[in-house]
C-alpha cells in the first residue's frame, strides 16, 4: 500500500467515528431536562472486560436474561458497541415525562433475534425496526448503528387538578366523609368493582398502538376504553350503601366484624377508584407515547452540536449535564399543591441557577465527583463580592502538623450583609404571596440598620477549624450500688474518656467586643485570664475553652499548650505544602484523613455493627476525603469531592469493583 494514502484513511476513519457520535446526539431533543453521557470505552478500559463481567455476574445483572430466547452470560454477548458513548435523557411536560435511552450497536448486530421477544411488532419507520411493550408504555426502535428506547410516566399531581380530572373522567374521591356507611353487600360490591377494574386494565394492556394513525384521545374516547362493568360495579357500591349518621349508631353493636367490614369495604372501594384512574392514565400515556415517538426518534431541534455532552477524556466516566438547573428543580416540585395549600406561586421562585455539569472522574487512584454551576447575571452580581476577599495568609503559619480533619471557609462578611437584602428580595419575596411587600420592607430595614463595614471588621469572614486529635481525660460519673434488698446508693467514680481537641482561628480587625465581653466575665469570676489567654472554665463535663488574641487573629481551642505556643511564637506548623495551598486557594475546603477514622471510632467507643467492621478496616488504607469549592468565575461556581483509594490495584475503578465482589462474597458466606 502506498504510504501516502495512510493519512487519508485515518482521516476517513475518524470522520466515521464522529458521524456515529453525532448520529446519537442528534436524537437527543433540544428541550431535554438533562442528559447523562456514559463513556463505555473508558469504563471498560479502566476496569477490564473480565472484571466487569465478574462484578455484574455477582450482582445478578445477567439473571434476568436467563429467561430470554437468547440468554446473555457476559458483556461480550451484548449487541451494544462498548467503544462508544451511550446517552440517557429526560424530557418533561406539564402532564408527563419521557426517559430516552440511546445505545450504540455493534456492526452486524442481532437485536431482532436476541431482544424484546415479548414486545409487539410495529411497522418499520425510516429504516428503523420498531417494537412496543404490551402495556404500551415503552417503545423501541433500532437500525444498523443505534438503538432508541423511549419510556416514562405521567405526572400524578397534574391529574389531581379538578379541571384536568374532569376532562379525562378521573374520580378524585376522598376518604373523608361526614357520615359513615354500613351494608352487608358493601364488601362484595367493592370486591367486584376492584376485579372489574383489574380486568379493564388487563384488557387495555393487550391492545396494540398504531401510532401513525392514532390521534390524541378526548375524554369520551378514553372513557369508552373503561369497562362498563367496572363503572356499574362502582355505582352498585354507592347505591347499595345506607348512610347512618353518628346519632343513629347503636352502641350495643360492638363487634370487630362490623368494624373490619366497614374499613375493608371503604379500602376496596378506594382501590376500585384508583384502578379506574390508573387505567385511564395508562391509556393516555400509551397514546401520547405512540403519537410522540417518531418526533423523539428524529427530533428536528436536537443536541448534535452540543459539546458539553460529549466526553473526550478517558478520565471522565459519566457526566450529567443539565441545561437549566432552576427548570429541573421547579419541575420536581408539586407547584399546584403548594399553591393550593400554602398560596405559594412557585413560578416566581427562581434561584438564578443555569447550566450545570456534574462528572464522575477517575484520576489514577482517586475518584472525583466534580461539578460546575452557572448563575444568571443578577445572581452573579450578588455572589461575586462575597468571594472577592482574600483569606488571611497568616493562617498558614498555624496549621497543626498532625490533625485528623480540617475545614476552612472564606465568605466576605461585609459583602454578605450588603448583598443580603438583594438576596432576600430575589429568593424569598416572590414566594411570600401577600406578604411579599412585608419581606421587601424588612430587607430594606435590615440594609439601613446594619453597619456592614463595622461588622466586617469584627469578623472578616475567613475561618479555619482543625480537629487536632483525641485527648484522654479523667471524667467523673455517677453509678449505683444495690444491696440484697435492692436498696441503692449513689457512688461517684472516675473513668478515662477521649474528647476531641480542636483549634479554630478567624480574622478580626476590631477585637474590642470580644475582649470587653471576656473582661466582664473575668470580673464576674466566670472566666480567668493568665498569660494573655482567657479560660472559660469546664462546665457540665465540657472541657475548658481557651481564647487568644494575636495581631488580627482570634484563636479558640481546647489545648492550652497549643495556644501558649502560638502566643510565645514557638508553634511548629505543618510542612505539607498541599494543605497550605488548598487552605489559601479555596473559599471552601473540607478534608478528612480517612485512615484516622477507625482509631477515632474506637477511642470514642462508637458501636460498629458486624457489617461495618470490614469498612472500618478498609478506611485505614484510604488517603484523604476532600470537598472543595472555588470562587465565582465567568458566572460559574465549581466544586469537587475527591476520595483517595488504596493503591493496591491498577486504579480506583478496579479497586471499587473488586471491593464490591468481596462484599458480595462476604454476605453470601454469612
Amino acid at each position: 500500500m502506498n504510504i501516502k494514502f495512510l493519512p487519508l484513511l485515518a482521516l476517513s476513519a475518524f470522520a466515521g467515528m464522529e458521524a456515529t457520535a453525532q448520529e446519537l446526539t442528534s436524537k437527543i431533543p433540544a428541550h431535554a431536562d438533562f442528559v447523562v453521557s456514559i463513556n463505555n470505552k473508558a469504563i471498560v478500559e479502566q476496569s477490564s472486560m473480565e472484571l466487569l463481567n465478574e462484578t455484574l455476574t455477582k450482582l445478578g445483572a445477567f439473571e434476568q436474561a436467563k429467561n430470554m430466547d437468547f440468554p446473555i452470560k457476559n458483556l461480550k454477548e451484548l449487541d451494544f458497541n462498548l467503544d462508544k458513548q451511550a446517552y440517557v435523557y429526560r424530557a418533561n411536560t406539564d402532564s408527563l415525562h419521557y426517559i430516552g435511552i440511546l445505545l450504540p450497536l455493534k456492526a452486524n448486530h442481532q437485536v431482532k433475534q436476541h431482544m424484546f421477544p415479548q414486545y409487539e411488532v410495529l411497522p418499520i419507520y425510516n429504516g428503523y425496526e420498531r417494537r412496543v411493550s404490551k402495556d404500551g408504555k415503552t417503545q423501541v426502535a433500532w437500525n444498523s448503528e443505534t438503538m432508541f428506547i423511549l419510556t416514562g410516566d405521567v405526572h400524578s399531581q397534574y391529574f389531581q387538578m379538578k379541571d384536568v380530572a374532569d376532562r379525562y373522567g378521573l374520580d378524585l374521591g376522598s376518604y373523608a366523609t361526614d357520615t359513615w356507611t354500613y351494608n352487608e353487600a358493601l364488601g362484595d360490591a367493592a370486591t367486584a368493582a376492584t376485579a372489574a377494574a383489574e380486568e379493564a386494565v388487563e384488557a387495555m394492556e393487550e391492545e396494540t398502538f398504531e401510532s401513525e394513525e392514532e390521534i390524541l384521545p378526548d375524554t369520551v374516547n378514553v372513557l369508552e376504553e373503561i369497562s362498563e362493568a367496572e363503572m356499574e360495579a362502582v355505582e352498585a357500591v354507592v347505591d347499595s350503601t345506607i348512610a347512618i349518621s353518628a346519632d343513629q349508631w347503636d352502641d350495643s353493636v360492638d363487634t370487630v366484624e362490623a368494624y373490619d367490614l366497614e374499613s375493608d369495604s371503604l379500602y376496596l372501594l378506594n382501590q376500585a377508584r384508583e384502578a379506574k384512574n390508573d387505567s385511564i392514565k395508562n391509556k393516555l400515556f400509551g397514546t401520547w407515547l405512540a403519537n410522540d415517538f417518531n418526533g423523539y426518534l428524529d427530533p428536528k431541534s436536537n443536541m448534535a452540536n452540543n459539546k458539553a455532552i460529549k466526553l473526550t477524556d478517558n478520565k471522565h466516566l459519566i457526566r450529567l449535564w443539565v441545561p437549566n438547573v432552576d427548570k429541573l428543580y421547579q419541575g420536581a416540585l408539586p407547584y399546584d399543591v403548594l399553591k393550593l395549600a400554602y398560596g405559594i406561586d412557585m413560578d416566581k421562585f427562581k434561584y438564578g441557577y443555569e447550566e450545570g455539569t456534574f462528572d464522575l472522574i477517575q484520576d489514577q487512584h482517586t475518584i472525583k465527583f466534580t461539578g460546575t454551576l452557572g448563575v444568571d447575571a443578577e445572581m452573579a452580581k450578588i455572589f461575586k463580592p462575597l468571594y472577592n476577599g482574600k483569606i488571611n495568609k497568616k493562617f498558614a503559619k498555624y496549621i497543626p502538623e498532625n490533625h485528623l480533619a480540617y475545614a476552612a471557609v472564606n465568605i466576605n462578611t461585609e459583602a454578605y450583609l450588603k448583598q443580603l437584602p438583594a438576596l432576600v428580595n430575589r429568593w424569598y419575596a416572590p414566594i411570600a404571596g401577600e406578604y411579599s411587600d412585608v419581606v421587601t420592607i424588612g430587607a430594606t430595614a435590615l440594609e439601613i440598620a446594619l453597619d456592614e463595614k463595622a461588622i466586617g471588621k469584627v469578623m472578616k469572614g475567613d475561618h479555619a477549624f482543625f480537629l487536632n486529635d483525641l485527648q484522654k481525660v479523667n471524667k467523673e460519673y455517677v453509678t449505683y450500688e444495690y444491696d440484697d434488698d435492692y436498696n441503692y446508693k449513689e457512688i461517684t467514680k472516675m473513668k478515662d474518656e477521649y474528647v476531641p481537641n480542636f483549634l479554630w482561628m478567624f480574622t478580626s480587625q476590631d477585637q474590642r467586643l470580644y475582649k470587653r465581653t471576656l473582661d466582664f466575665a473575668v470580673k464576674k469570676q466566670e472566666v480567668t485570664l493568665e498569660n494573655g489567654i482567657y479560660k472559660i472554665a469546664e462546665q457540665k463535663n465540657i472541657k475548658p475553652i481557651y481564647i487568644l488574641f494575636k495581631e488580627d487573629l482570634v484563636f479558640v481551642g481546647s489545648d492550652v499548650e497549643q495556644l501558649t505556643s502560638i502566643e510565645q511564637n514557638r508553634f511548629k506548623g505543618t510542612k505539607n505544602a498541599k494543605v497550605k495551598k488548598d487552605l489559601l486557594a479555596n473559599p471552601f475546603n473540607l478534608v478528612v484523613h480517612a485512615n484516622a477514622i477507625p482509631e477515632v471510632v474506637h477511642k470514642l467507643e462508637v458501636p460498629v455493627t458486624a457489617s461495618l467492621q470490614q469498612t472500618m478496616k478498609d478506611l485505614s488504607t484510604y488517603g484523604d476525603i476532600q470537598l472543595k469549592g472555588s470562587t465565582l468565575k465567568n458566572r460559574q461556581f465549581s466544586g469537587e469531592l475527591s476520595i483517595e483509594l488504596p493503591k493496591e490495584d491498577k486504579n480506583a475503578l478496579q479497586y471499587i469493583l473488586k471491593h464490591i465482589m468481596q462484599n458480595m462474597d462476604s454476605k453470601i458466606a454469612n
